[in-house]
C-alpha cells in the first residue's frame, strides 16, 4: 500500500504547535507522524476510520494548514477526509464509533502486519472503554485511545 507524502512539514508544525505534540521526542513524533501516514492510506478506501489519540493529534496539525490539507486529500483521496469531531458523545454513537475502531484496526493489521493498539486485546488501565471512545479523558501513552469517528465527504 503506498503511502501519501504530505505538501506541509509535520514535524515543523508540531514544533510551533501549542498542544502536547510540541513536548513529544522525535522518536515519538516520527512513528505518530508515519501512523498518520498509514492512517491515511486506510482512509483511501472510502470507509469510516477513527484514529488513535496520537493520530488524531497529527490528523489535527494536517487540518491547521487548510490549503495544504485540502490538496493532500484530492491528490490521495480524491475527497475532503472529513473529521466528525463531536461523534461519539452520545450513549448511541459510542457503540458506532467502537465498530468504526475495531473495523479500523481489522484493516490496519491487514494492510501493514501490526496492531494499530499496542498491547491491544481489551486489557486497559482505564476505568472505561478506552478502546472504543476515550480520547480525552485517558492521558496514558500506552492506554489505547480514539478520537471521534470520522466521515468521508463525498
Amino acid at each position: 500500500m503506498q503511502l501519501p507524502v504530505f505538501s506541509v512539514d509535520l514535524r515543523e508544525a508540531a514544533r510551533r504547535s501549542e498542544s502536547e505534540t510540541r513536548e513529544w521526542s522525535a522518536e515519538k513524533l516520527d512513528e505518530s507522524i508515519e501512523r498518520y501516514r498509514k492512517f491515511f492510506a486506510i482512509a483511501r478506501s472510502g470507509e469510516r476510520v477513527a484514529p488513535t489519540r496520537d493520530i488524531d493529534m497529527v490528523w489535527h496539525m494536517h487540518m491547521l494548514a487548510p490549503v495544504a490539507y485540502h490538496d493532500d486529500c484530492m491528490a490521495y483521496l480524491g475527497r475532503i477526509l472529513d473529521h466528525d469531531g463531536g461523534f461519539g458523545q452520545t450513549p448511541e454513537e459510542v457503540v458506532i464509533l467502537s465498530g468504526v475502531f475495531a473495523e479500523t484496526s481489522r484493516r490496519w493489521e491487514e494492510a501493514f502486519g501490526e496492531p494499530y493498539v499496542e498491547g491491544a486485546g481489551g486489557e486497559t488501565s482505564c476505568w472505561h472503554d478506552c478502546q472504543g471512545r476515550c480520547w480525552h479523558a485517558c492521558a496514558s501513552d500506552s492506554t489505547p485511545m480514539v478520537a471521534p469517528a470520522l466521515r468521508s465527504s463525498g
